[in-house]
């Protein structure tokens, strides 16, 4: 009891001492935590110790585990003993052309760009881009599809003035003609009275010869016959002026005629037609635009006719020929399409060392110009493995295929694959040759 008494008597001091002594050690912790050396590593530790925790929970650790004496041993299956039938197929090595991919574009082989040949102002645009438009040739009563219709005032004067002056020669040659007429006939007038004057005076001279006549008579008979021929040549060039009148006339009319013609075709101008018949895909002016002569004003393509022009390294130009068939794979139409080698441009790029080659493709639906493309050069054959496009199966970005074993139960198996020929589908990894693969 002595003993019991004197540790029940020490203990209020005992805990004091305890007591300060943890609020010394707390403040040494705490003097010791705001070291500057003491405290980025406590932190670091704090975090790697969070980073450790949260690893553990994402990988299940804190989740009760199946027991190993539950799975099933060596030789044993967990699937059911009796397994459906499947559908498969062997993995096979086929023989495939060696083609070396060159890109290019689609083409249309008829593209017009219609500008405009005068300096006018648009008053009206008919069209829009994606219209389908017709030529001359199909079009009603052989009339084109109009595009666009330009101000006409100042070809419409011209026009009226030219006719004016066509009128105005017209009628100066009639009256020119008339003046012909007139003058032929005065002229005839003064031939026969100039002949018969000259028959007088010879009559007159064979009278005097013979002392029939006076000189007075012959006299007189010498100066009408004078005063006829004399009048004969002023007929003659009275003819003669009024016919070169009519000629200057008539090469005015013919001025007119042709001012007339000029102002006519000018007045065509302002009437922009379709040249064929085909497809507006683009257009760069609209209403009150000032146009300008050779200025493009919109583009027609026929789309019945596509091509597809690639430029091909020199190398593989050389075993290319003139109506062989090759494979165009378009990307926006994910089709592969047969083309055939139209013409080959017989003319190398020097600092490239290509040609241009274009190949005439089938009309599809979808296939326009601009779209990229890319032509398959057959340069030899390579061997590869192949499986039914069925067989895959498409995870996000994961290609899987259910392969069967031995025992004859599927196993689901990541593979790489390439090309693509019809239902076929190339394998790079992941498979091996005469492997069975589920087919669905």
């Amino acid at each position: 009891m002595d003993r019991f008494t004197r540790a029940t008597k020490k203990a209020p001091h005992l805990w004091a001492s305890v007591r300060s002594g943890s609020r010394a050690a707390g403040q040494a912790i705490g003097k010791l935590w705001k070291t500057p050396t003491v405290r980025p590593v406590g932190e670091a530790l704090v975090l790697a110790a969070v980073l450790i925790l949260l690893m553990l929970w994402l990988s299940r650790a804190f989740i009760d585990k199946i027991r190993a004496d539950t799975l099933p041993t060596a030789g044993q299956t967990a699937r059911p003993a009796s397994l459906p039938a499947v559908k498969s197929q062997a993995v096979e090595m086929r023989v495939f052309p060696l083609a070396v991919d060159q890109v290019g574009t689609v083409q249309t082989r008829t593209r017009a760009e219609v500008a405009g040949r005068i300096m006018a102002q648009a008053r009206e645009v008919a069209v829009q881009e994606g219209q389908t438009v017709t030529g001359p040739e199909g079009g009603q009563e052989g009339k084109a599809t109009v595009l666009a219709r330009l101000d006409s005032r100042d070809i419409d004067a011209k026009l009226s003035q030219a006719q004016t002056q066509v009128t105005a020669a017209e009628k100066a040659l009639a009256g020119a003609a008339a003046q012909l007429v007139a003058a032929q006939a005065q002229q005839q007038v003064t031939e026969a009275q100039a002949a018969q004057a000259l028959t007088d005076f010879k009559r007159m001279e064979s009278l005097s010869a013979s002392g029939a006549g006076t000189q007075q008579q012959l006299d007189h008979a010498r100066a009408q016959k004078d005063v006829a021929e004399a009048q004969v040549r002023a007929a003659v060039q009275q003819v003669v002026a009024v016919r070169s009148d009519a000629a200057r006339l008539e090469a005015q009319r013919e001025q007119a005629v042709a001012a007339v013609r000029e102002a006519q075709v000018m007045l065509s101008y302002t009437t922009i037609e379709a040249p064929f018949s085909g497809r507006l895909v683009r257009k760069t002016v609209d209403a009150g635009d000032m146009v300008m002569p050779g200025q493009p004003l919109f583009v027609i393509e026929t789309s019945a006719e596509p091509e597809f022009h690639a430029v091909i390294a020199e190398s593989l130009v050389a075993g290319m020929k003139f109506d062989q068939k090759l494979d165009v794979r378009v990307d926006a139409l994910q089709q592969t399409l047969q083309g055939t080698v139209r013409e080959i441009v017989p003319q190398a790029d020097p600092r490239t060392r290509t040609l241009l080659v274009k190949l005439a493709l089938p009309a599809q639906a979808g296939l326009v110009s601009g779209q990229f493309g890319r032509l398959a050069v057959p340069t030899g054959t390579y061997q590869a493995m192949v499986i039914p496009k069925r067989a895959v199966r498409q995870v996000g970005q994961l290609q899987l295929v259910d392969v069967i074993d031995d025992k004859g139960v599927p196993h689901r198996r990541f593979i790489t694959l390439g090309r693509a020929h019809d239902d076929l589908v190339e394998v790079l990894s992941g498979l091996k040759p005469a492997e069975q693969v589920v087919i669905p």
